[in-house]
């Protein structure tokens, strides 16, 4: 059973791998953030207040609702933002 809405994420990733969608610099520091600090409720609100709007906030608002309602996420369920913010993030 899905309890996260990743669906988005994982359109939003075969987007980005087809050339169909670029992250702004905004989305990519987004994604960097995010990467590095985990994707708790608290860290995504906050990165989320610091990100303009852009089609990489669309895909996490809800997921950031979603987690501040469920008290267990389970792993597996992460798995497809942690792709997408991994492709997002720009290389060391």
């Amino acid at each position: 059973m899905t309890i996260l809405p990743v669906r988005d994420a994982e359109l939003l990733l075969a987007e980005y791998n087809a050339g169909a969608w670029m992250p702004t610099a905004a989305e990519r520091a987004l994604a960097e953030s995010l990467a590095f600090s985990g994707l708790s409720p608290s860290s995504l609100r906050a990165g989320l207040r610091q990100a303009p709007p852009g089609r990489l906030w669309d895909v996490l608002a809800p997921v950031t609702a979603a987690t501040e309602t469920t008290a267990v996420i389970p792993s597996e369920e992460l798995l497809p933002l942690r792709r997408l913010l991994d492709a997002v993030t720009p290389p060391p």
